[in-house]
């Protein structure tokens, strides 16, 4: 599993039935402190996930075709969770805890 963070939506007139009714989320990967890794992902979102949030990306394909049901479907990635926030250990071994980086505090409706 991977940190990102949502920077737009994906819009495809054209594609697998496996999309349909589904958004895809333009997601920038971060390192666990937040700070961008560099690179990006498209994701299939599962949970109803907003621009500027702090996200948990499954990119492992088979997982990914699992959690949606659909066995042939050519899916690799999905976002799985909207992050609350991380606690590191620091080297000195204090705690540091807090929002996740940039993750506006809302809540999210549960999906049908």
């Amino acid at each position: 599993m991977k940190l990102g963070r949502v920077v737009g939506t994906v819009t495809s007139t054209i594609n697998s039935p496996a999309f349909d009714d589904r958004t895809l989320l333009l997601c920038d990967l971060l390192e666990s402190s937040g700070e961008p890794a560099g690179g990006y992902v498209i994701a299939v979102d599962t949970v109803g996930a907003g621009a500027g949030e702090t996200v948990l990306i499954l990119d492992e394909g088979n997982s990914a075709r699992q959690v949606l049901g659909l066995a042939q479907a050519p899916v690799r990635t999905l976002v799985v969770g909207i992050v609350d926030n991380v606690d590191l250990e620091a080297v000195e071994g204090v705690a540091k805890r807090g929002p996740a980086v940039g993750t506006p505090r809302r809540r999210h409706p549960k999906r049908a």
